[in-house]
């Protein structure tokens, strides 16, 4: 049994480098070229919104509706 670590977690979430789970990425761009608004959803903290919006614009990622943080 592996414990999940809040502080590991946090300090790689703060590095701002997680890549695209290619098949989520795929999924994105198919929805936005229908035309339809996009909402994210991460489990990620309120405190990492920058972070989070810096990394997911690099991942490719580059617009959306709405994004909701925990």
């Amino acid at each position: 049994l592996e414990v999940f670590d809040h502080e590991k977690f946090n300090n790689w979430v703060e590095k701002g480098v997680a890549p695209a789970i290619e098949p989520s990425l795929k999924l994105y761009e198919d929805v936005l070229n229908l035309g339809f608004k996009v909402i994210l959803l991460t489990g990620r903290s309120e405190r990492h919104r920058s972070v989070t919006v810096d990394n997911l614009i690099n991942a490719g990622f580059k617009e959306w509706d709405q994004l909701i943080l925990r």
